[in-house]
């Protein structure tokens, strides 16, 4: 059950998240809590969310959280990149 709310958290949170924003509004501290948010889903979300069966794209969204700059804009797997 806690990876099923996980996978939804995740697939909710990561176009905020790939956009540097948190996905709800903090009273303060903002940019720290994204950024904490974040580390944690690249590092500990993707064996749980494979374990579970969500898609390579999920998982490739969650993998472009830990990649900044335009490494991010420019991987293939980037929402908005085109051929």
């Amino acid at each position: 059950m806690a990876d099923q709310h996980l996978a939804e958290a995740a697939a909710h949170w990561e176009y905020a998240l790939l956009g540097d924003q948190l996905p709800w509004d903090a009273w303060e501290n903002e940019e720290e809590k994204r950024a904490e948010l974040t580390a944690w889903l690249v590092r500990h979300a993707p064996a749980r969310l494979r374990a579970h069966g969500v898609s390579e794209e999920l998982l490739h969204r969650i993998r472009l959280l830990g990649v900044t700059g335009l490494d991010r804009w420019e991987d293939p797997h980037w929402p908005g990149h085109r051929y």
